[in-house]
């Protein structure tokens, strides 16, 4: 007994040590991830999400679901999260989206893959600013589509659906994280890259 009441400091460090050990392998799926948003990679390669039915409404001012995104044609979606005011990793992300409207044309992919960009500010998002926007991103709109939600209800909704923080940066804009996210033809959300790598969206995209 002696002996066990000598060592019971370290019994219980190394008990705590464990359970730490456990927690942080379960919160990186297995030490596969070590950031949100790696997690979130593999979280959607295990689980797909369905998209639901939120209303949007375009920079054309038509309405449509998040649900229908890939329309008739059943179409590949590659979507992003941004807002038009944006002078920093909306920028990025609207680089990114724009290198792939111009690979996908020129590999003669858009019959099959379409980019979408959600804004999250839909005070000051309307269709005219998302119009403006997209003609300074050049974007074609048979193949990018510039939208924010309907109802500002639906929002907290939406940023849930893709693990995007939105926080006020106390000078009018926003501070908030992004990615690039796939939804598949059938409207699941199936894989995302970090914000910067929108070749490795398109390798993946590519035909074998």
């Amino acid at each position: 007994m002696a002996l066990l009441r000598r060592h019971a400091p370290w019994l219980a460090l190394a008990l705590l040590a464990l359970a730490g050990l456990l927690l942080f392998g379960a919160l990186t799926r297995g030490f596969r991830a070590v950031t949100s948003d790696g997690v979130r990679r593999i979280d959607l390669q295990r689980s797909p999400r369905a998209l639901p039915p939120i209303a949007l409404i375009d920079s054309a001012g038509a309405v449509f679901s998040l649900a229908d995104i890939g329309g008739a044609a059943r179409r590949t979606t590659l979507i992003t999260l941004a807002y038009t005011r944006c002078v920093e990793i909306c920028r990025t992300s609207a680089s990114g989206q724009a290198y792939l409207q111009q690979q996908l044309r020129e590999r003669g992919l858009d019959q099959r893959v379409q980019l979408l960009t959600l804004s999250f500010d839909p005070r000051r998002d309307t269709p005219a600013a998302l119009r403006a926007y997209g003609r300074q991103m050049k974007a074609d709109p048979a193949r990018w589509r510039f939208a924010t939600v309907r109802d500002p209800a639906d929002l907290p909704r939406l940023l849930k659906l893709f693990d995007i923080v939105v926080l006020p940066d106390g000078m009018g804009g926003f501070v908030h994280n992004g990615a690039i996210f796939v939804a598949d033809a059938g409207a699941r959300l199936v894989r995302n890259y970090d914000i910067d790598r929108p070749d490795q969206a398109l390798a993946d995209l590519l035909p074998d």
